[in-house]
């Protein structure tokens, strides 16, 4: 059956940009939780169809229901590590198979480790390169072919703040981001030289979400943010905004407000940033009663619906108590 067109051409020569989501195919990748459990329930809101990727079966049966309760027309599974090129690519066959075409990919899968970068073992550093960046990599390359036999499509790259301007005391993930906003921006122009396919890069500065509770913690202090922070489903309604018209990039939260100074003067800055990050990582604020969390443990399915504020002490009200499970260096997992 031949798919109804998504597309449109605003001018001549202009690229092909999607001009409605219902009944178009968008896989996320990440889907489970955080912004991208966010961004999927803000995409079945327009009526698209959704192929929705983790690693925890149990987690995306039930954002699959969710979506689908939201308006998706057709919403399915694909458990998935992003890291893995071969589980990837069968991801792009699932979403061909279900719908027969592949109309946005969003690669929303990340890792995080907080604390100085020797006491972080390069096991979890490692993995955390291999999901941030080579997951996005993997989920490009998954797409691509699909999407250049058609000549049109939108791939959209998580990066962060951290990928603007260096993050003390989380080198590896600031490195993972500035690797994923170098590789979204070459192979955009790439891809703009040569066909109708568009990327765009995403750079959230700090997320309402429960992610602070399951960063790989070596800073032996309870993680706290520092506000304003930003709601998921403000950053999702931006992403759909972004596959309806695709720009470069999507700078979300007064954070980046940083980013000029550090261009003007980035030693004087970089070396502030340290000097005040390890005070406030490493020397101030409570105690951590969890210490070295693995970010190669799946999140949950049981997902606070304001966490930030509740480590802030800001009387904001909360869906759920938080629960969740982290496994530590000794192999043993806590509950809170």
């Amino acid at each position: 059956m031949r798919r109804e067109s998504a597309y449109r051409r605003d001018a001549p020569g202009a690229s092909l940009a999607v001009h409605s989501l219902r009944n178009a195919t968008v896989v996320v990748a990440g889907a489970s939780s955080g912004m991208g459990l966010a961004t999927a329930l803000a995409f079945a809101r327009q009526g698209a169809n959704l192929v929705l990727a983790a690693r925890r079966r149990e987690a995306l049966d039930g954002a699959v229901g969710a979506c689908e309760g939201a308006g998706s027309p057709r919403a399915i599974a694909v458990p998935t590590d992003v890291a893995d090129a071969a589980q990837t690519a069968a991801l792009a066959r699932a979403a061909l198979e279900r719908f027969g075409g592949i109309d946005v990919w969003i690669n929303m899968a990340g890792l995080a480790a907080v604390g100085a970068f020797e006491r972080i073992p390069m096991e979890t550093q490692r993995r955390l390169i291999e999901v941030n960046l080579i997951g996005v990599m993997n989920g490009a390359h998954a797409a691509l072919p699909h999407m250049l036999q058609r000549d049109r499509g939108v791939i959209i790259n998580m990066a962060s703040l951290a990928g603007r301007i260096p993050h003390p005391f989380a080198a590896a993930y600031s490195a993972s981001k500035f690797a994923v906003a170098g590789f979204t921006d070459a192979l955009r122009h790439e891809l703009l030289a040569r066909s109708a396919i568009q990327v765009c890069g995403v750079y959230p500065g700090l997320v309402d979400t429960p992610v602070p509770l399951h960063v790989a913690n070596y800073s032996d202090r309870t993680l706290r943010a520092v506000p304003p922070v930003l709601d998921p489903e403000d950053i999702a309604e931006r992403i759909v905004g972004l596959a309806l018209r695709p720009r470069r990039a999507l700078h979300l939260g007064l954070h980046h407000a940083t980013v000029p100074a550090y261009a003007l003067a980035s030693e004087a800055v970089g070396r502030a940033m340290g000097h005040l990050g390890g005070h406030f990582l490493l020397h101030s604020g409570p105690e951590a009663t969890l210490l070295h969390g693995s970010p190669g443990v799946p999140l949950p399915s049981r997902l606070p619906r304001r966490v930030i504020p509740q480590l802030l002490g800001v009387d904001r009200p909360c869906r759920s108590r938080p629960t969740l499970t982290v496994g530590t260096t000794s192999g043993a997992s806590v509950t809170v």
